[in-house]
């Protein structure tokens, strides 16, 4: 690999016979040369001209480095926003050049793990294994903690889109361990770990532990501040000092806005989470702290305009007024969830699915036997077994109510062959 701007200076330097004090003498501090040998900073252009004149040297020695250094930076970034369009098909070939020949500026680590995060949203699970595995690898031989949280959390979210659950949650223990090391905790990550647990724990039907999971991670979160209205603000004061000509002052407002937009993303956290609580409440047998935490929970997604949010939680709260025989109230919710949920939305298997039992529960078999056949397809064009098994098995159930056990036997053979298709898609072979 060519030497770097820094390494050339250092290596002029000391060739030259000076110290990193002479060097900076009436230009910069000992400690700014030395960030910029190790890389750390880039030097203006006037002040490389002045290092470039002390050392004896042309300045276009160095310009081609600073140069590259510029061009990958650039490079990178464009690859990051590529991933936050969602576009991360695109951006695997843009970090796996710029890992075969990364500058000191970008950690070859960092660029490991957004390859990695990019081939996990693309099903390429073996290949994101593999990228974390190595992330956690390097954070580990330079201990660095909180890199190898970072590289344990998607470890585990690998495993449990595999659906190899225990992993999963050994994984993500193993991370909270490490985050207890940590001087300065990160409350937001934690949580996420923790809501993660409580998802599998809730799935494998340990309802124990997943709603200890969400308790430990609502209390991280509940004192988490609105930061909304301050964006707004510091969006606007941007806009204004723009329009009066200061651009340096609408540059640091804008930048403290996209900051705290970005910070938006774990309000949106801390609200998800007190949804589990809320839902974790509910199955734990107080419907009615259930319901008062989920209407908080829509107000709040609500105000942050949250709409894919808001459906989800019409849904839950229907869940659990249908648990409650209030079946006019889960009703209502299930027509308010499919009224903001797309049509190709996974979300409407499970509306269906609830609105479905409502009806039955009302003596409306036919709108039952609707709705659950659309939970049905739904489940079906996303490739959920288990769910087609569940909806299946609540279909022969409608079925043998009306006394059509022909068609109930027929749903509960369907069932079956989805629950061993489940099985083999876990790897147990029957």
């Amino acid at each position: 690999m060519p030497a770097t701007l820094g390494q050339k200076i250092k290596e002029l330097r000391i060739q030259k016979g000076l110290t990193q004090s002479d060097l900076g003498s009436g230009m910069v501090t000992p400690s700014m040369i030395s960030q910029i040998e190790a890389d750390k900073a880039n030097p203006s252009h006037k002040l490389l001209q002045a290092i470039a004149e002390k050392l004896e040297t042309p300045i276009e020695y160095f310009l081609t480095d600073m140069q590259m250094q510029i061009e990958q930076i650039a490079t990178y970034k464009v690859a990051r926003a590529m991933m936050e369009a969602g576009e991360f098909a695109q951006a695997v070939p843009v970090l796996s050049e710029l890992i075969e020949d990364s500058i000191p500026q970008l950690h070859s680590a960092e660029i490991q793990f957004d390859l990695a995060e990019c081939q996990l949203e693309m099903g390429s699970f073996d290949e994101a294994m593999d990228g974390f595995d190595r992330v956690l690898s390097s954070a580990a031989t330079r201990k660095d903690t909180y890199m190898q949280v970072l590289a344990l959390k998607m470890l585990g979210l690998v495993e449990k889109k595999r659906h190899n659950y225990p992993l999963a949650i050994y994984h993500w223990q193993k991370a909270l361990d490490l985050m207890e090391k940590l001087e300065e905790k990160d409350p937001f990550l934690t949580s996420a770990i923790l809501s993660h647990l409580g998802e599998v724990f809730g799935y494998l039907g340990e309802k124990g532990e997943a709603l200890e999971s969400y308790k430990r991670a609502h209390l991280l979160l509940e004192n988490t501040a609105n930061f909304s209205t301050i964006a707004e603000l510091f969006r606007h004061l941007g806009q204004k000092f723009k329009e009066v000509g200061d651009f340096d002052r609408a540059s640091e407002y804008s930048q403290h806005a996209i900051s705290l937009y970005r910070g938006l993303k774990n309000i949106k956290l801390a609200i998800e989470v007190k949804e589990s609580y809320g839902i974790s409440k509910g199955e734990g047998g107080d419907p009615s702290q259930a319901l008062q935490t989920l209407a908080e929970c829509l107000s709040e997604y609500q105000e942050y305009g949250y709409a894919d949010k808001v459906a989800h939680t019409h849904g839950e709260m229907a869940r659990i007024h249908l648990s409650n025989r209030a079946f006019e109230e889960a009703a209502k919710h299930c027509e308010e969830a499919l009224k903001l949920l797309a049509d190709s939305a996974v979300e409407r298997g499970y509306v269906y699915r609830t609105f479905a039992i409502i009806k039955k529960e009302q003596g409306e078999f036919e709108a039952s036997i609707q709705y659950m056949e659309k939970s049905v397809g739904v489940f079906e064009i996303a490739d959920l077994p288990r769910e087609i098994a569940k909806s299946y098995s609540l279909l022969g159930d409608i079925y043998k109510d009306q006394g059509d056990l022909q068609k109930a036997i027929h749903s509960l053979e369907q069932m079956k062959r989805a629950m061993e298709s489940n099985l083999k898609e876990r790897g147990i072979v029957l």
